[in-house]
């Protein structure tokens, strides 16, 4: 050390035996131990801060993802309602197609009868008297 343009060399106090004016050689070992441990905690802390910087900026990107596909998913239940009133509807107007078909399909029936029956009828009175005409 140099003081006032001295070059110093301090002596250790010796006292009672053991060094250090203000601490025993032990107590001075266990401070500067306590100085690491000090320097490695403020180390420690600083990664566990950024270790929690880190891990917020995560949970916002997280959040921006979880969001956009919530939206994603709001907009395509939208749309699958719209697919499903549009299936309804078709089955609807489908199921009425069907029972307007059995509907046609009796009346079809019913004409066909008939008319092989009037025709019958009519052969049946209209041949004897066609015969009793011509002969």
């Amino acid at each position: 050390m140099i003081a006032c343009g001295q070059h110093l060399n301090p002596k250790r106090i010796v006292f009672s035996g053991d060094t250090g004016i203000f601490f025993t050689y032990k107590q001075e070992i266990e401070l500067l131990v306590k100085f690491k441990q000090l320097e490695g905690c403020k180390l420690e802390v600083e990664k566990w801060k950024k270790y929690a910087n880190d891990a917020d900026l995560q949970i916002d990107r997280e959040r921006e993802a979880y969001n956009y596909l919530n939206k994603e998913y709001s907009s395509l239940l939208v749309v699958s309602r719209d697919f499903q009133k549009k299936y309804n509807d078709e089955y609807t107007a489908h199921e009425n197609t069907k029972v307007k078909l059995a509907d046609m399909t009796d009346k079809k029936n019913k004409w066909v009868k008939s008319t092989f029956i009037t025709g019958g009828v009519s052969l049946m009175i209209i041949a004897p008297l066609v015969y009793l005409l011509v002969h």
